[in-house]
């Protein structure tokens, strides 16, 4: 008989993934959340229950009344397992209905745990020391965890893995370049990262004058959204570099490698990360990356074997970054082709799938 899985998640691209990964393999799945982003689809065939959405302003009223509703859910249901993501916040109304429970820690709630209140910090670290496992995507995240006294072989490190048969070098990105008018031998390259401060792409469209005044045949997708859109348009006009830029908004999951192929170079401007599944998939592409030097990034990328790293918040450098494989086609396609084998290696969505079904596995062997 297949077990039950519990998922406690904002409903996301990534939620997604694995949430569909389980029901296809025969896993009982059902999901508490509170917030579904809007490009995420809505998992199918399974039931899902809908708490108010938290914020800083209803916090004081309403994290009590979702702990009191998560336990009404968990006494029915009775699933196996609860596999919570993110929200640790949610951990004591799990642990306290005496379920078995892993915690996913996706990047920012765990890397900025060092800039929080002492509040957020003990109930993280209550979070993990009762659950059974944690998972996080990234070594860098499992050096904090275990900074905090959470023990190393508690800690599982599992990227959010790619579909390398989707995302792959084949991919004819043409009717994209087509579209935003980027001319065949534009050098073009891509962002794919929101509009969030962490994200600087800010960094980006600085960087992005500098290049173009050197290169006029260089163009720029930058496709997301997010609150500091304005202020990046407002910047890009000020700096007279608009007309190289293409801003795009976000696209369903699987139209993505097709954006990605019609990009030349991918870059991620982002200063705080842990694996990034955005570079992932461009790597699964072929592109060649520049990211920031920063742990989570070097964990995929050696300088000048496979990609290019620059300091973060450095616009300047960024565009010499750029420029340098601008101008340099025989490095981007060695990049781009060690990028791709080293998810073949290291992150194909099947391997990180088994990973996880064995965590699974091993937690109904000693519950």
């Amino acid at each position: 008989m297949n077990r039950e899985i519990c998922y406690i998640s904002p409903i996301s691209i990534h939620s997604y993934r694995w949430i569909e990964a389980f029901r296809r393999k025969g896993y009982r799945i059902s999901v508490i959340t509170d917030l579904r982003t809007w490009i995420a689809p809505r998992p199918r065939n399974i039931p899902i229950y809908y708490l108010p959405t938290l914020d800083r302003a209803n916090l004081h009223c309403r994290l009590i009344p979702n702990f009191v509703s998560i336990r009404k859910i968990l006494k029915k249901d009775k699933p196996d397992l609860v596999h919570l993501h993110v929200q640790h916040h949610y951990a004591p109304a799990v642990y306290f209905s005496h379920f078995p429970y892993l915690l996913h820690s996706w990047g920012l709630e765990v890397l900025g745990l060092h800039h929080t209140s002492s509040f957020r910090r003990i109930l993280a670290k209550q979070a993990a020391a009762k659950a059974r496992k944690i998972i996080v995507d990234a070594n860098c995240m499992k050096q904090i965890w275990n900074g905090m006294g959470i023990p190393e072989n508690k800690v599982e490190v599992i990227p959010f893995g790619v579909d390398t048969d989707l995302f792959n070098p084949t991919m004819n990105g043409a009717s994209i370049r087509e579209k935003l008018d980027i001319r065949k031998n534009d050098i073009t390259i891509i962002s794919t990262r929101p509009f969030f401060k962490h994200y600087n792409i800010e960094c980006l469209v600085k960087a992005a004058a500098i290049v173009t005044k050197r290169h006029e045949n260089v163009k720029f997708i930058i496709k997301g959204r997010g609150p500091l859109e304005r202020n990046i348009r407002t910047l890009a006009e000020k700096l007279r570099v608009f007309q190289h830029l293409r801003f795009t908004d976000p696209v369903p999951y699987r139209e993505m490698p097709q954006h990605l192929a019609a990009a030349n170079i991918y870059v991620s401007p982002s200063f705080i990360d842990s694996t990034s599944v955005s570079l992932l998939e461009a790597m699964a592409c072929g592109l060649p990356p520049i990211t920031t030097d920063i742990p989570g990034n070097r964990e995929w990328i050696t300088n000048e074997v496979n990609g290019l790293l620059y300091p973060p918040k450095d616009h300047r450098a960024l565009a010499e970054k750029i420029t340098q494989l601008v101008e340099n086609r025989n490095s981007r396609r060695q990049f781009g082709r060690r990028s791709r084998q080293i998810v073949l290696e290291k992150a194909t969505w099947k391997q990180c799938v088994a990973k996880m079904e064995a965590i699974y596995q091993s937690i109904q062997r000693t519950a």
